[in-house]
């Protein structure tokens, strides 16, 4: 462990939602753990906390300039690892480059229920393949902070 101030505080941090409480169990590769809290219910802050939670990914990774197209082929590269609607995937994370007024216009294309399960698999597969378990924890905790 790195001895800068941030690692040390992240050490003894505790996810304080679902979402976090998933991504914390992908982090250290448990599997079994992530997809028994995935299981629960949720409850009326996870939408909040993973919208911001994938806002601060989607805009950690990609600034607002990325064509749309680059988006396009990350996302192909994405879905190697993960099944994912590729099309919904694009509209994901474009929605949270732009303003909120382009959020939905971008996301009405799809069903909610795709709308999510896309959500939480770009989010995870962010985390796990481009950020890292430091940035990801990171994220999470500032997504929490920002919304619980």
């Amino acid at each position: 462990m790195g001895t800068d101030m941030g690692t040390d505080e992240l050490d003894g941090w505790q996810p304080r939602s679902r979402v976090g409480a998933v991504v914390a169990a992908l982090l250290v590769g448990d599997q079994d753990a992530a997809e028994q809290v995935a299981d629960e219910p949720q409850d009326d802050k996870e939408p909040l906390v993973l919208a911001a939670a994938i806002r601060l990914a989607v805009r950690s990774l990609f600034d607002e300039d990325t064509p749309a197209d680059a988006i396009a082929d990350d996302v192909a590269l994405m879905a190697r690892d993960v099944e994912v609607d590729q099309d919904a995937a694009v509209a994901v994370i474009r929605a949270h480059l732009g303003p909120d007024e382009q959020k939905a216009e971008l996301l009405s294309a799809f069903p909610p229920q795709v709308v999510i399960d896309t959500t939480w698999s770009v989010f995870g597969y962010l985390c796990e393949q481009r950020l890292g378990r430091e940035d990801s924890l990171e994220l999470i905790a500032q997504a929490e902070r920002e919304t619980l």
